[in-house]
């Protein structure tokens, strides 16, 4: 699997957010995207998820030698940032089950695995919209990891999480990426010591 950036640029009115952007990511990799806040790091996820319309250039997704469909692009990712949410009236065990719908996951996993996962107890009836924003964000990450996508897309992925639900993050992002693109958009440290390669969006971008 390859995502290729070819002269991917983004404006709003006459302000260029990115501009002219050539990248390409490979299978196996976790790539770091740093950058000062308002730089671009969020608006490079969203368009590499299709979520944007690039205003001039293209991305590409190859598996092999073969070209996706940008319609067909939702297939092959998971998307987690703080703007993405759950369905707050589900419980835990409700949208582990919709997201099976949509996302292939590992045969054997069921509701009491996923939360032994989670390192959770006492949780899968409890409706989301009594989690904090912790818990929000690492069911989300769980789910994430645990699709069985060649391609996973974190937007400052340990935002709301504490030291513990970091670690855990940390050791589970090792077991789960090993034959995936990931891509990390960040300015945490702590996040971008998790990657093998960090681009400065302002160093892709010509402004």
């Amino acid at each position: 699997m390859e995502i290729e950036l070819i002269g991917l640029s983004k404006r709003y009115g006459y302000q260029w957010i990115l501009r002219d952007v050539n990248q390409s990511f490979f299978q196996g990799n976790i790539y770091g995207v740093s950058g000062r806040n308002g730089i671009g790091k969020s608006t490079l996820i969203k368009l590499i998820s299709g979520f944007l319309s690039p205003s001039s250039g293209q991305v590409v997704f190859k598996s092999g030698k073969t070209m996706i469909l940008p319609q067909n692009f939702h297939q092959y990712f998971v998307w987690v940032a703080p703007y993405t949410d759950l369905i707050q009236e589900y419980t835990l065990s409700e949208m582990f089950l919709f997201h099976k719908k949509f996302k292939t996951m590992p045969e054997n996993l069921d509701v009491k695995t996923f939360l032994e996962y989670l390192q959770w107890q006492n949780t899968g009836d409890k409706q989301i919209r009594f989690f904090s924003s912790g818990m929000k964000q690492k069911l989300q990450l769980a789910l994430a990891l645990l699709s069985e996508t060649p391609i996973l897309l974190l937007d400052e992925p340990t935002s709301y999480l504490d030291e513990s639900a970091k670690l855990w993050f940390a050791e589970r992002l090792k077991q789960e990426t090993k034959n995936r693109i990931t891509i990390i958009s960040s300015n945490d440290r702590f996040d971008l010591d998790l990657c093998q390669n960090v681009l400065d969006v302002t160093e892709l971008s010509k402004q």
